[in-house]
């Protein structure tokens, strides 16, 4: 979660506090790895505060369009390298889902859905979650990272095993 993202946004080497080739080297790592895969992977310019994108999952949450918004975002941030704190890329993604736009937008005044938010940021937090994804398996098992398919096989295995 990026919620404490400034509103504009913020340049992945800054974020990250990297050199710009090595966040090119960590794309080009992904891009072969969506390739073989065969999806499609164009990363955004900048990380952006997704602030206003977990509040509206909450909102599709109680319509019942969480996966379906989640999946949205996810393209969108991934595919066509869009900017999810941008309003309008926000208000397109939840018309395609099925969800009234300007409703959905007027959720982001509604203290109730940034609460659940700010608990889950905070749950996050407590529990050691650094990075996106992250597995969590039996309650006391991390994963973090995006891993090729084989590595996380493996760490599942282990874990069954008792070998964790």
């Amino acid at each position: 979660m990026h919620a404490d993202t400034p509103d504009e946004g913020m340049a992945l080497s800054a974020y990250f506090g990297r050199a710009s080739e090595r966040i090119a080297a960590m794309h080009d790592e992904l891009s072969r790895r969506a390739e073989e895969l065969g999806l499609a992977f164009n990363p955004p310019e900048i990380l952006a505060n997704t602030r206003k994108a977990h509040v509206l999952t909450e909102y599709a949450r109680d319509r019942r369009r969480l996966d379906e918004l989640h999946r949205e975002l996810f393209r969108v941030n991934f595919v066509e390298g869009g900017n999810l704190g941008a309003d309008a890329v926000l208000m397109e993604a939840t018309g395609r889902v099925g969800l009234n736009p300007e409703q959905a937008m007027a959720a982001l005044d509604r203290p109730e859905y940034l609460e659940r938010v700010q608990g889950a940021i905070r749950r996050s937090r407590q529990i050691g979650v650094t990075g996106v994804p992250t597995f969590i398996v039996d309650g006391k098992y991390m994963i973090v990272g995006a891993h090729p398919y084989e590595a996380l096989r493996d760490a599942l295995r282990q874990i069954a095993q008792g070998k964790g």
